[in-house]
């Protein structure tokens, strides 16, 4: 699967799973920025090449079930220093949390991250 071909698929996932929605803080060019129904929020970093960068709030995940795929945290403190995607933030995004970055380079661990954040899509 190419890149583009992981990102179409993946934005297919956020936008097909019942319980996320876009953000109200809408897309910009470097992060389209969404929010799962139970308030955490997640971003997709919308350009790269043999993965997806794919940003989720630290605490929305139990790292045990996702330690497997490469990941890297952001402590909100830390911002200036880290610099993750500064297109995540806005007020009604990412706004002072902490953030964890998986760089997803299969379509099953942006499946796993995101049924991890948001749960499975089951109605309930």
């Amino acid at each position: 699967m190419t890149g583009e071909d992981l990102r179409a698929a993946i934005r297919a996932l956020l936008d097909s799973h019942p319980k996320i929605e876009p953000s109200r803080a809408g897309h910009v060019a470097h992060a389209e920025r969404y929010r799962a129904l139970n308030g955490a929020n997640i971003g997709l970093e919308p350009k790269g090449a043999r993965h997806q960068n794919l940003f989720v709030e630290a605490a929305a995940v139990r790292l045990s079930r996702l330690n497997d795929i490469e990941h890297q945290a952001y402590a909100a403190v830390d911002y200036a220093v880290t610099k993750p995607n500064h297109d995540l933030f806005h007020v009604d995004a990412f706004g002072k949390v902490d953030i964890m970055r998986f760089k997803v380079t299969d379509l099953w661990q942006a499946v796993r991250i995101l049924s991890e954040v948001a749960g499975d899509g089951a109605r309930s």
